[in-house]
């Protein structure tokens, strides 16, 4: 398969984050079918967005209000990482439609999948639900709902999720598609693949969790869920999709980091007239700008 570019139009997206359950509302009032969407065409990420709302919603989640891209925090720059901490002190199961960036990505923007400003759907459960519960809800989501092959799904985690692998094996994920590495490499790295504890985070998330990857028809493997083990407090083993990431997944075709950058020049500058905040220093080294002063 000749490899192209996905350009995934967000512009109308980012504004719609600003409205709490914008997607929800109109796929609830649409009437559309999960099924019938999975077996469509190429999906854009509004559809994907939209698509994995109504799913969670179905699924008795409620949408929070998503945390602005610029953050007060000096970690990553001043740019929201993640969704971490959105569904803390809920008493409910919640979903959150994030808009992230990442530092650390602009030292990588070569590596595939890699985008200056991308959208995670985090998702936190009501407590009482146990993590083989959590397990099925998410893979029934990305196999049967958005129509992943789960041949080319990947785990990458340590011996903490072995009580989750018969789950895995019951989606058609085999043992020779788990990877295990150890708790100590894992903890080093704190990305999610066994252990997210990102290094300076201010929320300090330290859990156990597994990492979903996602193997393209050229060989290219993309990350394209982050999921917590235990149902630890606050997460109650939450994690998140990477809805750009499944969205290139779905339709086998990667997209490219340089379609990207004015969309995130324009979220950022825009958010920073709406709410008075100076450009944060993440903005100018994801653009490789120098920096003010």
């Amino acid at each position: 398969m000749q490899k192209k570019d996905l350009k995934i139009n967000r512009r109308a997206f980012i504004e719609a984050t600003a409205v709490l359950g914008a997607a929800s509302q109109m796929w609830s009032g649409a009437g559309v079918s999960p099924a019938l969407a999975a077996t469509a065409g190429d999906m854009t990420l509004e559809d994907m967005t939209a698509l994995a709302e109504h799913y969670y919603s179905g699924l008795g989640y409620s949408p929070v209000k998503p945390s602005p891209v610029i953050s007060n925090a000096e970690f990553n720059g001043g740019l929201n990482y993640d969704e971490d901490g959105m569904g803390a002190g809920a008493t409910r199961s919640v979903y959150v439609v994030q808009p992230c960036a990442r530092v650390e990505d602009a030292l990588t923007p070569d590596k595939p999948g890699t985008l200056p400003l991308f959208t995670v759907l985090g998702f936190y459960p009501a407590e009482e639900s146990t993590r083989q519960h959590r397990t099925r809800d998410l893979l029934t989501f990305m196999t049967v709902t958005a129509g992943l092959d789960p041949k080319r799904l990947r785990i990458t985690t340590t011996d903490l999720a072995r009580p989750l692998f018969p789950e895995f094996n019951s989606f058609g994920i085999s043992a020779a598609q788990i990877r295990v590495q150890s708790l100590e490499k894992a903890r080093a790295a704190g990305s999610g693949s066994g252990w997210f504890e990102p290094k300076g985070h201010p929320n300090k998330p330290a859990y156990a969790s597994y990492s979903i990857e996602y193997v393209m028809s050229d060989g290219t493997e993309i990350e394209i869920a982050d999921v917590g083990v235990e149902p630890v407090p606050p997460h109650h083993g939450g994690g998140a999709i990477g809805l750009d990431r499944m969205t290139m997944a779905r339709n086998d075709r990667l997209a490219a980091s340089g379609h990207e950058t004015s969309t995130f020049k324009q979220a950022v500058e825009a958010e920073a007239s709406r709410s008075g905040k100076p450009l944060p220093p993440g903005y100018y080294t994801i653009l490789g700008l120098p920096q003010p002063g």
